[in-house]
């Protein structure tokens, strides 16, 4: 016990001396920043309160000073007093406005006269004799469709403008020239070549060979003994009144034998169905000598040979391939009895009724150039080659029906 309490003095004496005061000291240090800290941070919000209005009233002063002072700007000098055109300006930007004075130019330099002067033509000097129509000016005004735009006149060379041909002319063949081309060209149907120049889908044309060319759709005729104008108009579908116009006649009687004449819209008789048998019997396929030779042949549709795919059982007509656009013609005379749209696979199509149960397709067009109801003659344009509906590719597909079968169309047309 003696010897412990040295050691309790010790300790009491450490802790009221040194422990205890340095507790204390912590102690009050940790409540004063406390209390520092609160001081400031409520100054802090005191001054951020009074700092945004003081700067929301400084921005509405300098608006309404730059306003004020705006209205003695000139729109040339607008944004020249900123620091960044002060900064970024060039020599070429000082304009002192403030020298510039209204009024004429005072000079002691000798006016020169321009080198134009005697040259310039006067009022006087200028005669205007207008020789034109008072619609002239509409005459060289096109709008587009939709009025939104005007359109440069094409202003052609009158000495190039055609009247309408009402002669026969010759044409000379000439290289990559094809039967349809050629009556594209002049504006006449196929069979109107064909009939006009004895020939056949079949015939071959050469570079340097003559063709006679109507300046019409029809066939020319050569009048025999006692022939009317009546009867011969009757006989291919022609017109009496436009045979006379066409040949300038005087009269429907002033025909003379050995006259060759032109006959408008003129159809030439069907050959394919001779006198002593009937058309049913002329359209059997067997035997195939029934069909060959010159009678009975159904025209070629277009103007390519190229056959894609022959018919067969699974396959109801003849494919022949073209490019898109080239012409599909009318086999044979007759009435359009379908022309439009197909959803089962043949897309656009066109069904032409020549009568007797005879009907021909073709389908797969990319443009149609008649309607239902529509008479065609042998070798009329009647639709373009396209690849519509079902198709592979751009081509025909041609079918020959007697009555409501489908037979193989290369015993009609070969």
């Amino acid at each position: 016990m003696f010897v412990t309490k040295p050691f309790v003095w010790l300790w009491l004496l450490i802790f009221k001396t040194l422990i205890l005061p340095l507790y204390s000291f912590a102690h009050k240090t940790k409540f004063k920043s406390q209390h520092v800290y609160q001081d400031r941070h409520d100054l802090y919000q005191k001054l951020s309160k009074y700092f945004s209005y003081s700067f929301l009233i400084l921005l509405v002063l300098l608006t309404a000073y730059r306003s004020l002072e705006a209205n003695n700007t000139a729109p040339e000098d607008f944004g020249k007093d900123t620091l960044i055109f002060s900064l970024t300006k060039t020599g070429e930007d000082f304009i002192d406005n403030e020298n510039i004075t209204e009024g004429p130019i005072t000079t002691n330099d000798k006016v020169v006269d321009s080198f134009l002067k005697n040259e310039a033509l006067s009022e006087d000097d200028v005669i205007i004799e207008p020789d034109l129509p008072d619609n002239w000016q509409d005459s060289l005004t096109i709008f587009t469709p939709d009025d939104s735009a005007l359109e440069a006149p094409e202003i052609g060379d009158p000495s190039m403008i055609q009247t309408k041909r009402t002669e026969v002319i010759e044409y000379v063949i000439e290289s990559g020239d094809v039967l349809g081309s050629i009556a594209e060209k002049f504006e006449i149907n196929v069979a109107t070549l064909l009939w006009a120049n004895d020939l056949t889908v079949y015939s071959v044309i050469r570079p340097g060979q003559k063709l006679k060319i109507l300046p019409t759709n029809g066939l020319i005729y050569k009048v025999k003994k006692n022939d009317t104008l009546d009867a011969i108009a009757k006989q291919y579908q022609s017109d009496v009144n436009k045979i006379i116009e066409a040949n300038k006649l005087a009269s429907a009687n002033s025909l003379q034998i050995g006259q060759d004449l032109l006959l408008p819209g003129g159809i030439k008789p069907n050959t394919y169905a001779p006198t002593t048998r009937s058309v049913a019997s002329v359209f059997k396929p067997e035997p195939a000598a029934a069909t060959s030779g010159g009678g009975g042949e159904l025209l070629w549709p277009t103007n390519s040979t190229r056959i894609t795919q022959y018919y067969g059982w699974r396959h109801s007509g003849l494919d022949i391939g073209n490019k898109k656009g080239q012409p599909i013609y009318a086999s044979e005379a007759g009435k359009v009895e379908t022309a439009g749209w197909n959803s089962g696979g043949y897309g656009y199509y066109v069904i032409i009724n020549h009568g007797n149960g005879l009907q021909t397709l073709y389908a797969h067009a990319s443009e149609l150039y008649i309607a239902k109801g529509d008479s065609v003659s042998r070798g009329d344009v009647i639709a373009a080659i396209g690849s519509t509906g079902w198709s592979t590719g751009p081509h025909i597909h041609y079918e020959v029906r007697v009555n409501g079968t489908r037979v193989n169309p290369l015993d009609y047309i070969k």
